[in-house]
C-alpha cells in the first residue's frame, strides 16, 4: 500500500473512532437526561411524594460521582474498547431494570447502573481526547466534543417528554436499551485509534485506595480546585434545577412533559452558543479575561432571577427559561475552560485529574439534589427552591472567582 493510501486509511480509522466515541457517549448520557421531564408522572404512577420521586436523581448522581473514583485511574491503564463495552452493557442493564421496575427501589438500582455507565464513558472519551492534544488545541477539541454530546440534554428531554405523554415513562428506558443493543456490536468490531496498552491494575481495593490517594494529592498539591470551583457551583445549581424542574413546570406552571422537553432546548442552545465566544476569547485575550467574562454572565443571570422574583413576587416559565439560557452560556464557557486548565496542569496523570474534576462536579450536583430534597421535605415550593439556588450560585461563583484570580498568575505560562 502506498504512503498516501496508508495515510487515508489512518485518517478514516481516526474518523470512525471519533464517531464511535461521540455516538456511544451521546446515547449513554441520554439515559440520565431522558427521564427528567417524566419524574412527576412516575411519582403519580407509583403514588410517592416529590422528595421520594427525586431520590432517583440522588442515586444517579451519587453513583456518577463514585464512578470517577472507580474508573479515573482505569482509563490510564485499561483499553478504551473495554471501557466503552463496559459502559454500554451497564447502560443496557440499567435501562432494562428501570423499564421493568415494579417499585422505586428497583428503579433506583437501574438509575445507579446508568450512572456508572455514564461516568465510565465520559472519562474514557475525555482521556482519549487529552492523549491526542496539547495546550494549543486541547480546548478546541474538548469544546467540539462537548458541543456534540450536549445534544443529550436537547434530544433526551424532548424525546422523553413526548414518549411519556403518548405512551408511558417506562418507554423512555426501552428506547435507550435498544440503542445500546445496536452500539455494543459496533464497539466490539471497531478498532480504537491510540488505544491504551493495558498495564497491571491490581486488586480492586488497592485500586480504589490508589485512586483516592491520587485524588487527595490532586486536591492538596495542585491548583485544580482553584480553577474549577466556579464550575462546581454551576453543577450544584444544575443538580437543584434537575430535581425541581418537573414539579416547577408541570405542576406549578401547568405545562405538559412534552412542552417541558421543548422548553429545555433554548437552555441547551445557550450551552452550545457559550462555547464559541469562549474559544475566541481564549485565543485572542487569554484565560483570565475569558474566565472573567463568563463569570460575569453567570452572576448577571442569577441576579436577574432574584430581582424578577423580588419585583413580581413569583416566577413564570418564560422568565425562568430566559435567565437559565443566559446562565447556560456562562456555564458552558466556565465548564470547558476549567476542564482545559485542569488537563493542562495534569501532566501525565490526565486520567486521575479528569476523574477528580468530574468527581467534584458530580458531587456538587448531588449536593444540589439533596438541598432540593431537604427543602421539599420542609414544605417549600419549587419556585422558592429556585430562588434559594440563585442566591447560593452567586456565593459560590464569587468565591470561585477569588480563588481563580489568586492562583492564575502562578500558572499563567502553563495556561496561556
Amino acid at each position: 500500500m502506498s504512503g498516501k493510501g496508508k495515510e487515508m486509511r489512518a485518517e478514516r480509522t481516526l474518523l470512525m473512532t471519533w464517531l464511535l466515541m461521540v455516538v456511544t457517549t451521546l446515547v449513554i448520557r441520554m439515559s440520565g437526561d431522558i427521564f427528567i421531564p417524566s419524574i412527576s408522572h412516575m411519582a403519580t404512577d407509583m403514588g410517592i411524594s416529590e422528595a421520594q420521586a427525586t431520590s432517583n436523581l440522588t442515586y444517579y448522581y451519587l453513583w456518577l460521582m463514585c464512578s470517577y473514583i472507580l474508573f479515573g485511574r482505569l482509563c490510564d491503564c485499561v483499553s478504551k474498547k473495554k471501557m466503552l463495552l463496559f459502559s454500554a452493557f451497564f447502560c443496557l442493564a440499567g435501562c432494562m431494570l428501570c423499564a421493568l421496575a415494579p417499585n422505586l427501589l428497583v428503579l433506583n438500582i437501574g438509575r445507579s447502573l446508568q450512572a456508572l455507565a455514564t461516568g465510565a464513558v465520559l472519562l474514557t472519551s475525555q482521556v482519549w481526547i487529552g492523549s491526542f492534544s496539547d495546550k494549543d488545541n486541547m480546548l478546541g477539541r474538548l469544546a467540539w466534543f462537548s458541543l456534540i454530546t450536549t445534544l443529550s440534554p436537547v434530544l433526551a428531554p424532548s424525546i422523553g417528554g413526548f414518549i411519556t405523554d403518548t405512551l408511558s415513562w417506562r418507554y423512555d428506558f426501552w428506547l435507550i436499551a435498544l440503542l445500546c443493543v445496536l452500539i455494543i456490536p459496533a464497539v466490539g468490531l471497531s478498532k480504537i485509534v491510540g488505544d491504551t496498552q493495558e498495564s497491571h491494575i491490581g486488586h480492586i481495593g488497592s485500586h480504589i485506595r490508589q485512586t483516592l490517594t491520587g485524588y487527595w494529592q490532586v486536591l492538596s498539591h495542585s491548583p485544580i480546585e482553584h480553577f474549577s470551583l466556579t464550575a462546581q457551583g454551576l453543577f450544584l445549581a444544575q443538580g437543584t434545577f434537575s430535581a425541581i424542574n418537573s414539579f416547577l413546570f408541570v405542576q406549578e406552571f401547568g405545562v405538559s412533559a412534552t412542552v417541558l422537553g421543548m422548553l429545555i432546548i433554548p437552555v441547551v442552545g445557550g450551552l452550545v452558543i457559550g462555547r464559541f465566544p469562549t474559544l475566541w476569547l481564549r485565543k485572542h485575550y487569554g484565560v483570565r479575561l475569558t474566565f472573567i467574562v463568563n463569570t460575569a454572565i453567570v452572576l448577571l443571570s442569577a441576579a436577574a432571577l432574584i430581582a424578577y422574583y423580588f419585583i413580581t413576587g413569583s416566577h413564570n416559565a418564560v422568565e425562568v427559561i430566559s435567565a437559565l439560557t443566559i446562565q447556560a452560556m456562562g456555564f458552558s464557557g466556565l465548564a470547558i475552560l476549567s476542564l482545559n486548565n485542569s488537563m493542562l496542569v495534569a501532566g501525565n496523570n490526565k486520567g486521575v485529574v479528569s476523574g477528580f474534576y468530574n468527581f467534584m462536579n458530580q458531587g456538587a450536583a448531588l449536593m444540589g439534589i439533596l438541598v432540593a430534597q431537604v427543602l421539599f421535605s420542609t414544605g417549600m415550593h419549587a419556585t422558592d427552591i429556585l430562588q434559594c439556588s440563585a442566591y447560593l450560585l452567586i456565593a459560590t461563583t464569587l468565591l470561585g472567582a477569588w480563588l481563580f484570580l489568586r492562583m492564575y498568575p502562578i500558572y499563567q505560562e502553563t495556561l496561556d
